[in-house]
């Protein structure tokens, strides 16, 4: 990882932190847009999701944002083709497997449950989530809190 990238890691997760204390480690509530949407905030799989994104948000974006992080904004994840963020400086690993990866619910299963396994190489700094029952509750939570608003 450069210097840079590193950089902005360690900004991103000092800027998560301060903001689960500040949350109370429950994160921002859509609850508007996701009625909008029929999801039920209310659920505990989408309560759950939402305590495990809590991970995921030092370093990605559920909507469209100015903000630059340190992964790519997943804003209308659900069907794009993998490293189709035109703003973000993807791996070499995940520009060469992006023409057969669409993040649908069983590949991002497979991402969520170990990135490395589906794209060595990549360049993600995160193990994975080993818990069928986990990476069912994100999903539920990304898929919700990622459609268009």
């Amino acid at each position: 990882m450069n210097g840079l990238r590193w950089t902005r890691l360690r900004r991103a997760l000092a800027s998560a932190a301060v903001l689960v204390l500040a949350t109370g480690a429950q994160g921002p509530v859509h609850a508007q847009a996701s009625a909008q949407k029929s999801v039920d905030v209310t659920s505990p799989e989408y309560k759950r999701g939402r305590l495990l994104y809590i991970q995921c948000r030092a370093c990605h974006d559920l909507q469209p944002s100015e903000i630059e992080k340190i992964g790519p904004n997943l804003a209308g994840l659900m069907g794009r083709k993998a490293a189709a963020d035109a703003a973000f400086a993807y791996s070499p690993a995940l520009q060469a497997a992006a023409s057969k990866l669409v993040w649908d619910k069983a590949t991002l299963d497979r991402w969520l449950e170990k990135p490395a396994a589906v794209v060595p190489g990549n360049t993600m700094a995160f193990a994975g989530i080993s818990n069928p029952a986990d990476r069912v509750a994100l999903l539920a939570y990304l898929e919700a809190e990622t459609s268009a608003r």
